[in-house]
């Protein structure tokens, strides 16, 4: 049994595009953000020398060794742990920014971190290709960040304004926006019913 529409055509099977489906993929890039930023800020804070390891410094043979003996290397876990607390900073930053309806405000936050991660992609390439204690482990170091630069600026360079909008935002001056959601829910319900 097919279903019909009133004019008596069939409803397009095809993909569509809304607005909600762009404004969950950037809640979804929010989300992970937050939770990759929440681990990594907490790891490097609590175990700086898992990330001395992508600066050149040697594994011990001692997971949770807290202060190495080495002046050169505490240094280094001091500035390890000050970016690991910018990091988990971060991600309660984007956790709220989930939770913003002001578009103006999403989108600032999205160009910020846009021009936050080209920046850091660039400097660890550089630092990749010209130092000689980088290893080639870190070129996911450089293609991670080299990613958030991409997603976060496809977003800002590529999004209309609505998308940077929360739903709630949305669903409340819109009400007729709700009413097509609801219907089009009703009618994917239907398909897979039929």
């Amino acid at each position: 049994m097919s279903s019909v529409s009133a004019k008596g055509k069939a409803p397009e099977s095809g993909p569509t595009t809304s607005p909600f489906d762009k404004k969950r993929r950037l809640d979804l890039l929010l989300l992970a953000h937050t939770i990759v930023a929440a681990v990594c800020g907490s790891l490097a804070v609590l175990f700086p020398h898992l990330f001395g390891l992508f600066l050149g410094e040697g594994w011990h043979g001692a997971f949770l060794r807290w202060n190495p003996d080495d002046p050169q290397v505490k240094l280094t876990h001091v500035i390890i742990r000050l970016y690991g607390a910018l990091i988990l900073g971060q991600a309660f930053i984007v956790w709220h920014v989930r939770h913003t309806a002001d578009g103006a405000m999403r989108r600032g936050i999205v160009r910020a971190y846009f021009v936050v991660f080209s920046i850091t992609s660039l400097v660890l390439l550089r630092s990749h290709l010209t130092d000689q204690t980088w290893h080639m482990s870190n070129w996911v170091n450089v293609l991670l960040f080299t990613g958030l630069a991409i997603f976060y600026g496809w977003f800002y360079w590529f999004s209309p304004p609505p998308v940077f909008e929360s739903l709630d935002k949305v669903v409340i001056e819109c009400p007729e926006i709700l009413f097509a959601l609801h219907v089009k829910v009703q009618l994917d319900e239907r398909r897979v019913v039929h």
